[in-house]
């Protein structure tokens, strides 16, 4: 499902922000922030009163990339926190199998679903009829369940973008006297990817007015990056900046470098997402210089606030801009960091995952 590269991405995650060049975080006023799912002791009992033995089903898109095992994760291990029963389905990248699930949960009376929705067309009578039925909607990493009156959990993809891009174009005026040849890995069949990648050129051509983007490649997968940058390096073998709508895209994007003879050092890659590996490799000065932390952990965590609220019945604003922070080498190291990804999970992500049901 090509919609899903999208929304594994962002980015979502991540948009109450300000500004510095090791730490750039920037702000949407329309939307509530973290400060307004803040949840009381009062709350989080009568959600429990109100959620009584049914669950707070969890629809991740996939589990098998990091920003959305850690979003689902982190939604999980709070609301068992909470004392409340969470359930984690793998939809697997695949619409159909989402509706099922979405179908099946109200069929069982399943108050709240908290979802990573893949198609929004497609699968907006599903959502609708689920409404209608009395179950709550929280989304991460898209606004489309305001259709139906559910809360939005999510970052701004032209806050990730014009966090990349002027970091990007930060390090073009400093290091390379103003001027460089950039590439643009976009994902053009998805509308909010090219809002993102419209923002990192524009962003970057703010900074660096003098650079010129010798093109925008398909990106958004190790494999797209991986092409897109090997072939482009064949017509333009001085490409020296590569500016990525996701991590994953820049990392195969890295190993076309490698494959190409270049050093680091010859080429800067600045990414999005906060891939483990994408920052292991800002510690060890391998191409990346820099990526846009899309706060998994704190979306998760902030869905099970949200669905604590919406048991309890309370007001609130009900869409949430997440914050999205740049990652450079200083950044890292200040936030300690390890230099390779972390092996081990917590007891509850392992049980979640090893217990989660093929349907709900």
């Amino acid at each position: 499902m090509r919609k899903f590269v999208t929304i594994a991405i962002m980015l979502l995650l991540t948009a109450a922000l300000g500004q510095s060049t090791l730490l750039h975080t920037t702000a949407q006023s329309q939307f509530g922030g973290v400060d307004d799912l803040k949840v009381s002791d009062v709350e989080i009992t009568a959600a429990q009163q109100a959620l009584g033995d049914s669950v707070v089903g969890v629809l991740a898109c996939t589990i098998k990339t990091e920003y959305h095992k850690t979003v689902a994760s982190a939604a999980i291990d709070q609301l068992t926190t909470y004392g409340l029963n969470a359930e984690l389905f793998d939809s697997q990248t695949d619409a159909t199998r989402q509706i099922a699930a979405i179908q099946s949960y109200a069929d069982r009376g399943v108050k709240v679903l908290v979802i990573c929705i893949l198609d929004p067309k497609a699968e907006q009578p599903a959502l609708e009829a689920a409404a209608k039925s009395g179950v709550q909607i929280i989304q991460f990493a898209g606004r489309e369940a305001s259709a139906v009156g559910g809360v939005t959990i999510s970052v701004q993809d032209t806050d990730l973008g014009s966090t990349n891009g002027q970091f990007a174009g930060q390090l073009i005026a400093k290091e390379m006297n103003g001027k460089a040849n950039v590439a643009i890995l976009d994902y053009p069949s998805v509308p909010n990817v090219v809002a993102r990648a419209d923002s990192i050129e524009a962003a970057l051509k703010k900074e660096a007015p003098d650079a010129v983007i010798v093109g925008r490649f398909l990106g958004g997968t190790l494999d797209n990056g991986y092409k897109s940058i090997k072939d482009a390096l064949v017509k333009t073998p001085d490409i020296n900046v590569i500016v990525s709508i996701n991590d994953a895209g820049g990392l195969g994007a890295l190993k076309a470098l490698q494959d190409a003879g270049k050093k680091p050092g010859d080429v800067i890659i600045v990414g999005i997402d906060g891939d483990p590996e994408a920052k292991a490799d800002i510690l060890k000065d391998i191409f990346f210089r820099g990526t846009v932390d899309t706060s998994a952990q704190l979306t998760g965590k902030l869905t099970a606030q949200a669905a604590v609220k919406l048991l309890a019945g309370s007001k609130f604003t009900k869409d949430i801009a997440v914050p999205a922070t740049l990652l450079d080498k200083a950044a890292l190291q200040a936030l300690e960091v390890p230099a390779t990804p972390a092996a081990t999970q917590s007891a509850t992500e392992a049980s979640a995952l090893a217990t989660m049901s093929a349907t709900p």
